[in-house]
């Protein structure tokens, strides 16, 4: 029989909420991905970044031995800038040649510090390392270690780690900059900053913060100024093209750092302890050289080299003032940029040093 008993079962008809749910889900699983885009891309650019771009696009860096030291100048390299001629030696360090084996008879004093020591706007002949071995005579090697971007944290590092294995050595100056106190501001080294070194960031609000720690945000702000503005004149020794200064607020908070108790400048004490510590055990002379920023040499407040000085004395550090040496001639040209010292700057600093040097270490 084909009754109604015996027919297949027909599907029961569908409700007419589910098609209206899933066509919702759909839409809000298109908006979720549409707003997770951004975010998706910028994560890819991030590592696309942090994978792709080298240490400095033309090559003067190289990967460190460690987090402390995460980027050194590239071994057996020459080249010039603004008219500045750098030879780095197979060690990487801008002395050329000089090794850790020492010659005999020959009496070292090491530099460190980070580019003032290193030599823009002052290199070769032109630099305080360099005026320094001159004034001490025949015997007498100046060792500069000094690395472009480096602050106190990677200083420290390179004395303990690099330049204190060098023989014949006699002393130590720590070229000190009044950007120490801070992260490394080498932009494009900063692309692989580690994590251990960021808390050596100015203080900012959290979103700054994110900002100056993503590579992909530094590798766009870059490539925008590049696009933005005309190619940027080459630095001059004499100061005749010169880059823009630094807007005062950024003077204003390196002074504040340094007469606060932050903790940049607990970490710089024990950095400057430590280095000082590291001297007395070798029975080497340590001194250190205050090289003021632009504006803190035309302004007349000497909060910052004071506090600087007070406590080198606590330490025990001989404090050489680049600032006094500085300051009598500050109508002339003596900078570079807002930051480095020029050739006659150098020569003023490395005045103080002789002095110094000769007191201490010629017989």
């Amino acid at each position: 029989m084909n009754g109604p008993a015996n027919s297949p079962a027909s599907p029961p008809p569908a409700s007419p909420a589910r098609p209206e749910r899933r066509a919702r889900v759909r839409r809000r699983f298109r908006l979720a991905l549409l707003l997770a885009a951004p975010l998706l891309v910028g994560v890819a650019g991030e590592l696309a970044v942090r994978s792709l771009v080298p240490l400095h696009p033309q090559g003067w860096f190289v990967a460190g031995p460690n987090p402390d030291r995460y980027y050194v100048p590239a071994p057996d390299l020459r080249y010039s800038m603004g008219g500045s001629a750098f030879v780095h030696g197979p060690l990487g360090t801008p002395q050329g040649s000089a090794t850790p084996e020492a010659p005999a008879g020959e009496r070292r004093l090491a530099f460190v510090g980070d580019s003032v020591c290193y030599g823009f706007f002052a290199s070769g002949p032109e630099n305080l390392c360099a005026r320094v071995e001159a004034g001490l005579g025949g015997g007498w090697r100046a060792l500069n270690f000094g690395v472009p971007g480096y602050n106190a944290h990677m200083i420290a590092a390179t004395l303990r780690e690099q330049a204190l294995d060098f023989e014949g050595l006699a002393g130590v100056v720590y070229v000190f900059h009044e950007n120490d106190l801070i992260n490394a501001t080498f932009a494009s080294a900063r692309l692989h900053l580690p994590g251990a070194l960021r808390r050596y960031d100015l203080p900012a609000p959290a979103y700054k913060r994110l900002l100056r720690r993503s590579a992909l945000a530094v590798f766009l702000r870059d490539r925008l100024a590049r696009l933005g503005s005309s190619p940027a004149p080459a630095p001059s020794a004499q100061g005749s093209e010169r880059p823009p200064s630094r807007p005062s607020s950024y003077t204003e908070a390196l002074r504040s750092l340094m007469l606060s108790a932050t903790s940049h400048r607990r970490a710089f004490r024990a950095h400057l302890a430590g280095m000082a510590q590291a001297c007395r055990e070798r029975s080497l002379s340590f001194a250190l050289l205050y090289v003021p920023l632009e504006q803190s040499l035309q302004s007349d407040d000497p909060a910052y080299r004071d506090a600087l000085a007070a406590l080198c004395a606590e330490e025990g550090v001989t404090f050489l003032d680049g600032d006094a040496a500085l300051r009598p001639a500050r109508a002339e040209e003596l900078y570079g940029d807002y930051s480095h010292p020029n050739g006659r700057g150098h020569e003023l600093l490395a005045e103080r040093t002789l002095a110094w040097a000769k007191e201490r270490l010629l017989p």
